[in-house]
């Protein structure tokens, strides 16, 4: 992560304590160890055992856990209920997911003044596709955004936008 993510995220988000979070396609843990060192109470989620055996040999901290997950074809875990976290994340795989049912579940995951952050790789049409390090389209980007009371749209450079959605529905 670079200085300026952890800074946008920081301004957008201010992560704390007392903070419930669920953190979709976390790989290795890295994003989720970093939420949890900010005191927020942080669930990684991922498809992939061998990324959560991974996550889950590195030092244990407060408030921090894992599932397996196939945000794509499994059944919602029983943790995720209706209006139960203050905040749901999304780094580097959101372009992976069914985005628009997923972003539906989000907007009834998050509480009234919840935040969903994602980082995404933007993918140009005339360039070749490499399906390890898939993104969306600018215009993929701009339209999650519809439906969302609040919603924001960082560059980082040519090749990374960060999302912030708030609102589902407003």
């Amino acid at each position: 992560m670079s200085d300026r993510e952890r800074l946008r995220f920081c301004q957008s988000i201010h992560p704390g304590p007392g903070m419930m979070a669920a953190d979709i396609g976390c790989g290795t843990g890295q994003w989720t160890r970093q939420l949890a060192r900010w005191g927020v109470q942080v669930t990684g989620y991922d498809f992939s055992l061998r990324a959560l055996v991974q996550a889950r040999t590195a030092r244990p901290l407060p408030g921090l856990s894992y599932v397996q997950w196939d945000a794509n074809g499994a059944r919602i875990p029983l943790q995720l209920q209706p209006r139960s976290l203050d905040l749901v994340t999304c780094r580097l795989s959101l372009a992976y997911l069914e985005v628009d049912r997923f972003l539906a579940n989000v907007g009834r995951w998050l509480t009234s003044r919840g935040t969903f952050w994602a980082l995404t790789p933007v993918e140009y049409p005339n360039r070749p596709h490499d399906r390890l390090h898939h993104g969306l389209t600018e215009e993929a980007i701009r339209d999650l955004t519809t439906g969302w009371a609040y919603a924001r749209t960082y560059r980082f450079g040519r090749r990374h936008r960060a999302i912030v959605l708030r609102g589902f529905g407003g």
